[in-house]
Order: C-alpha cells, then structure tokens, then sequence
C-alpha cells in the first residue's frame, strides 16, 4: 500500500519531534551528572531516548491541549522569588516550634474561586496548568486540583496563614 503525503508528513514530524527531544534531555541529563566518563554519556543516550519516546507517546496519544491565553501570569512568576523567601522562614519557624518547643502543627485544606475550572477549552487547560505550577512553587503552599463541577480550586497548606494564598495568576492578588 502506498504511503500518501500525509502520512509521510506525519512521520517526518514525528521523526523531528523525537530527535529535538532526545538531543535535548540528553544534554540536559549530562549537564545535570556533570561527569564525562563513558558510561554516564552512554547513559545519557539512553535516558535521553526514553524520555523522548515518552514526550513523543504522551504528544501523539494525549488527549489535552494547553493554550496559554495572555502573558497575564508573568505578574506571578515574578513574585515567587518573594513568595518562596517568605514561606521558607515560615516553615523555618514552624520547625523551630515543633522540634525546640514541641508544639503541634495543623495545615488546612482551602477551597477558592476558580474562573475556567471547568471549562473544556485548550486555553482553560493552560490556565488550569499555570496555576498549579505557580500555585505549587512556594513551600507553604499545594495546589492539589480543580472542581469538574463548580469553578473551585483545592489547595492544601502545611502551615495556616491569616491570609489564603492566591489561587489564579492571572487574579490582581499576584
């Protein structure tokens, strides 16, 4: 049977895809071993190539689209450095309190607005995912999903705060 344009197409960027990812997460796994013995660059082939199968699986296979839908989360990549910090020395305290003075620690579980939390569309998908990753950077805090049903948010924080942590990037409280 012979192959039509499509097909080859499709094989071509399938092909491309893989050796863009497999040189990638070869690099990055040298870079991150920081050795040049022969086994460790062998292992970086392999590695690399597996991770690669796997991106490639997961892009022909996976059944979401993500679509970013405005660089309005910059506001709150900029402010995890500061966020970070903060939690750091809040849990540095906490530790404090628990191993020196024996206190209990409780965390709570928040549940806040969330505008898209349902919706289907590639750039609620985006949006669902950058709040996760935002949400989930500083220590205190976890985002651990999204209501299906209701525009909610469930985050979890390991040391209760007076104030909730901001659940949407793109809301004014980043």
């Amino acid at each position: 049977m012979p192959r039509t344009s499509a097909s080859r197409d499709r094989r071509a960027r399938s092909t491309r895809f893989f050796v863009t990812w497999w040189a990638i997460l070869t690099v990055l796994y040298w870079l991150l071993v920081f050795k040049t013995e022969p086994a460790e660059l062998v292992a970086g082939v392999i590695c690399g190539a597996i991770s690669a199968t796997a991106a490639e699986l997961v892009r022909r296979h996976g059944s979401v689209r993500l679509a970013l839908p405005d660089w309005g989360f910059m506001r709150a990549i900029a402010a995890l450095p500061r966020l970070t910090v903060r939690d750091t020395a809040l849990l540095a305290r906490v530790v404090w309190r628990v191993v020196v003075r024996g206190e209990e620690v409780r965390g709570r579980f928040l549940v806040r607005p969330f505008a898209g939390a349902r919706a289907k569309s590639p750039e609620a998908a985006g949006r669902r995912a950058m709040a996760k990753l935002v949400g989930s950077v500083s220590p205190n805090t976890l985002v651990v999903g999204f209501s299906s049903e209701k525009d909610l948010v469930l985050m979890h924080q390991l040391v209760a705060t007076d104030e909730p942590p901001p659940s949407d990037p793109w809301e004014p409280g980043w």
